[in-house]
């Protein structure tokens, strides 16, 4: 058998002992990366599947019919007696004229401030009414800016 010793004694050993240190440093080096390599396939795999899981939820949500309050409701009567009511309840009714020809009615309204025509139109929408077509004029008022509108509205 061999001592280390006579093994040191060989001209090439210092050679043979490099070359041993610098397999032993690359088996290493590649081992380590090979771990690291791993453990970041890991972690995007969760990930994709954490991405997956949130885009399957996504669709699921989008799959449910809509909320009552994402849509307008319907009609509940006839849409005159609807806007009338809506006008009458907004305290607007001495500034509206109404005319309906077969689907659409058009309504006028005269001297409205602007939180006054958003209140009507949200109101309308929330009754199942929508405007087709609007005509919004500014008048003026003495000091202040009056709207006057013309509106064309529809049943959804």
């Amino acid at each position: 058998m061999i001592n280390f010793s006579e093994i040191r004694e060989i001209p090439d050993s210092r050679r043979l002992f490099a070359l041993v240190a610098l397999a032993l440093a690359v088996w290493t080096a590649a081992g380590v990366l090979m771990y690291r390599t791993a453990n970041i396939n890991v972690s995007l795999n969760e990930s994709l599947e954490s991405g997956d899981r949130i885009i399957n939820a996504a669709s699921v949500y989008r799959s449910y019919p809509k909320r009552g309050t994402d849509q307008p409701r319907p009609v509940e009567k006839d849409p005159m007696s609807v806007i009338t009511g809506v006008v009458q309840a907004l305290g607007m009714g001495e500034r509206m004229s109404i005319r309906s020809d077969q689907s659409r009615i058009s309504v006028q309204l005269d001297r409205l401030y602007g939180n006054e025509l958003k209140d009507l139109l949200t109101t309308m929408e929330s009754r199942g009414l929508r405007v087709s077509m609007a005509e919004i004029k500014a008048l003026p008022s003495g000091g202040e800016r009056l709207l006057g509108i013309s509106l064309q509205m529809e049943s959804n």
